[in-house]
């Protein structure tokens, strides 16, 4: 599968013509959606578990920018590549062996902190709330599809009264394997029973990017998530967006013109 970021990037132009083609062709019965960083943006609760875990480390503070440009990987790949920049930046050995030798204790203390403030700090992005109703009351079917373990993912949605909008919900961990695999998103559509190809995925990465491209879903992307610190608009899809309400509204136009 080609990584979407070698690939070459559409124009603001081009894109929003390409999602309103995809959009005519498609009709969408079905919208797949990411969490972090498009849904939530929970950089704050983050901020506090990892610091938490990183003090009980007695390793150096993380900034937020930074965890901006780590996260949407999964928990694990972030609490691994933490930890060897974190040792790094202490001067101790920071290969994979020696953060092998801290994980489990440092995953343990990130999770009971994560699992103790969940939601507490973070944010439903604007526009979230109206988007989503738009949607469901179009009777478009909804979906979380993301890298978060269901552990904090689940509780997450039921905090910022999310998950009354969506009917399920599968994380980092409900499959082997994850984006940018397209398997959970082909699993999400097999249950919604809606065909790839009339399918959205909204995400806010070229995760979410090169799963739908690969599952054969349309795409549409965030502009104020997080894509690991680059920027979202060098990652083709069919269109790019400053909020979810636009997504919402053609969507529903789309279908309405049937």
């Amino acid at each position: 599968m080609t990584n979407s970021t070698t690939l070459p990037p559409l124009s603001s132009a081009q894109t929003a013509v390409s999602f309103i083609d995809w959009l005519t062709q498609a009709r969408p019965r079905a919208v797949l959606l990411d969490l972090d960083g498009t849904l939530v943006d929970t950089v704050a609760d983050f901020d506090v578990a990892l610091n938490q875990m990183l003090q009980q480390q007695q390793l150096p503070a993380i900034t937020q920018a930074e965890i901006r440009q780590i996260v949407g990987k999964g928990s694990v790949h972030l609490i691994q590549s933490i930890l060897a920049v974190k040792l790094s930046q202490a001067g101790l050995e920071s290969g994979p062996e020696a953060v092998q030798q801290r994980f489990s204790a440092a995953w343990d203390a990130y999770l009971q902190t994560y699992l103790r403030i969940n939601g507490q700090y973070a944010t439903v992005y604007p526009g979230v709330t109206q988007g989503l109703q738009t949607l469901h009351d179009a009777g478009v079917r909804l979906a979380v599809v993301t890298n978060k373990p269901l552990a904090l993912a689940q509780p997450l949605l039921k905090v910022k009264q999310l998950d009354a909008l969506v009917e399920f919900l599968y994380g980092g961990d409900s499959f082997d394997r994850k984006k940018p695999d397209p398997y959970p998103l082909l699993q999400a559509c097999e249950r919604l029973q809606v065909p790839p190809e009339h399918t959205l995925m909204i995400g806010d990465s070229s995760n979410d990017a090169a799963a739908a491209r690969a599952a054969g879903c349309g795409i549409a992307l965030l502009r104020y998530g997080y894509n690991h610190g680059e920027p979202i608009d060098a990652v083709p899809a069919h269109g790019h967006f400053d909020s979810i309400i636009p997504i919402a509204e053609a969507v529903q136009s789309s279908l309405l013109s049937v």
